[in-house]
């Protein structure tokens, strides 16, 4: 039975999803659409991520939509479209979705889901609750299925930091999983910035991500952070296996949908339990917390 703290939470979750639907910021279509793929970008906006690491993570996530090879990787699917939202966490009471479901289905459409993406402010937060993501990414993926039906979903995670607040973390992923989402991260693990933690990439591998074919793509340094997040969505977009083992093999990618495609490599793990797995609640990350905390 869940606390009072955590139905709260719960109903905040629930709020945050109501008042952007509501407010049509990216108008969802007056009939249900079919995409091949709906996809939460689930981004840390927690206080070890300074403004201008985020700037950075604004402006890469944004150059890698509007990559020619992530549109083409789109086109590449059956139905040829994907349906894409975005949402800023650190803990329950900041965590926002910050853009609505938004089709992409051409170059058109992807530039302007990118400027969509750099006009965004940042969310204030604190803490890193990644349990809290996948608990706000999983509601919103189900209440769109009105509005936007696909046969894959997958919330996509990108923090520098392991989940040190709110729910346990392998409860919420056990629970995201068996919904049938697939969960890929994004790991931020560059030692000249503040919230630089080693053996990030293990913990995702580990504690975040899972589902069918899940992996990790670690960003070594905040300057390659667009060239990672366009490798991610150009593997994600796709699903398309060689292509996953080739860069597990650090291969330079070449082929997506017949059509010639280059992507700078990044080091990129499969999702799988490994020594973090039993405590994957660490505590930790920025000012080094010194333990988890439910809401």
């Amino acid at each position: 039975m869940k606390t009072p703290c955590a139905m709260k939470a719960s109903l905040r979750l629930f709020s945050s999803i109501a008042a952007v639907l509501a407010s049509g910021s990216s108008a969802p279509a007056a009939q249900q659409q079919q995409v091949d793929l709906k996809l939460v970008i689930a981004v840390d906006v927690s206080q070890s991520i300074d403004d201008e690491e985020f700037r950075v993570e604004r402006a890469g996530t944004a150059d890698a939509f509007a990559d020619p090879n992530v549109v083409k990787a789109v086109q590449s699917g059956s139905l040829g479209r994907i349906a894409v939202a975005m949402v800023d966490f650190s803990s329950a009471p900041f965590n926002r979705v910050v853009i609505n479901w938004t089709i992409i289905k051409d170059r058109a459409s992807a530039l302007a889901f990118a400027a969509t993406i750099r006009s965004t402010r940042r969310t204030p937060g604190q803490h890193t609750s990644i349990s809290s993501a996948l608990e706000l990414g999983s509601l919103l993926l189900e209440a769109s299925e009105k509005d936007i039906t696909a046969t894959r979903k997958v919330i996509d995670v990108t923090g520098d930091g392991p989940n040190n607040f709110g729910n346990a973390m392998t409860e919420v992923h056990d629970k995201t999983i068996a919904q049938g989402i697939v969960v890929n991260g994004l790991p931020v693990m560059d030692d000249m910035a503040n919230g630089y933690y080693p053996g990030l990439d293990k913990y995702y591998a580990g504690c975040v991500t899972g589902g069918r074919g899940a992996f990790v793509v670690v960003v070594k340094s905040y300057k390659d952070y667009a060239a990672a997040m366009r490798h991610k969505l150009i593997l994600e977009i796709s699903e398309n296996e060689s292509l996953i083992k080739q860069a597990l093999n650090q291969s330079l990618l070449r082929n997506v949908a017949a059509a010639p495609v280059q992507v700078a490599p990044a080091p990129v793990l499969r999702s799988a339990p490994n020594e973090f797995s039993k405590n994957c609640d660490i505590g930790g990350g920025f000012g080094r917390f010194g333990g988890f905390r439910r809401f």
